[in-house]
């Protein structure tokens, strides 16, 4: 997770699909302005820095976009339909649900660190932008419906109107957020997030929190790590 999209840009560029040179050539500068905001903020992005890293003459920039705001709609929304998906508790691969998630949180934690930057400047734009934030709670939709019916099957009864349809809101929302306070805010300081080490961690947490909102109870503590950097860890909030 998290270079699924980067391998299909390249596959473009190189036309393993058929493409002609203009596609080639779009194809290139989304990926460089993946590249430009995983290595700076959005606020950075310039058709100069983008034309430049795919290597392409800065006239070429119109053939393709009306603006870099489209450009990085575009980039957003085929990065998450590509790119994001969530922890779901699902099929037989593993023995226990509580692993099948924590499997797949280590993935998606694992492209938070290594594209944090690039989530900042996601974040940023759909809290700006109604059209990206659209694209964003279409997908964020999706999942909670998934989520919701898994909490319908496993539900204790009664549960207040209404919770079988928030509950998968609510756990999607609960992780969404915990990991833009770890790795945008840097809540437990900047060293934490950038350790690939704290990765599983991190997942752990994640999938145990899920698993006792999901279905109310917690997962069989043999399968918990013994240690984590988090014990008795902790960071004042970053002073604005």
């Amino acid at each position: 997770m998290g270079d699924r999209y980067v391998a299909a840009l390249n596959a473009q560029i190189k036309g393993g699909g058929g493409e002609g040179k203009s596609a080639r050539t779009r194809a290139k500068l989304k990926r460089a302005a993946l590249d430009c905001l995983t290595e700076s903020d959005l606020a950075s992005l310039t058709i100069g820095s983008i034309t430049g890293k795919a290597k392409v003459a800065a006239g070429t920039f119109y053939l393709h976009f009306d603006s870099i705001r489209d450009l990085v709609l575009e980039v957003f929304s085929e990065f998450a339909a590509v790119d994001i998906a969530p922890a779901i508790p699902e099929g037989d691969e593993f023995v226990d649900l509580f692993s099948q998630m924590k499997a797949t949180f280590i993935e998606i934690v694992g492209a938070f660190r290594r594209r944090r930057m690039f989530f900042r400047s996601l974040f940023q734009m759909k809290r700006q932008d109604a059209e990206a934030n659209a694209v964003w709670l279409k997908l964020t939709a999706q999942w909670a419906e998934i989520l919701s019916a898994i909490a319908r099957d496993h539900a204790k009864q009664p549960v207040p109107a209404a919770f079988d349809r928030f509950i998968g809101h609510a756990t999607s929302a609960f992780a969404d957020e915990i990991m833009t306070r770890i790795y945008v805010d840097e809540i437990f300081g900047a060293a934490f997030p950038d350790d690939p080490r704290n990765d599983e961690h991190v997942a752990e947490l994640l999938a145990f929190t899920r698993h006792r909102m999901l279905f109310g109870s917690d997962p069989d503590p043999r399968l918990l790590t013994a240690n984590s950097p988090l014990n008795g860890f902790s960071y004042p909030a970053k002073q604005s």
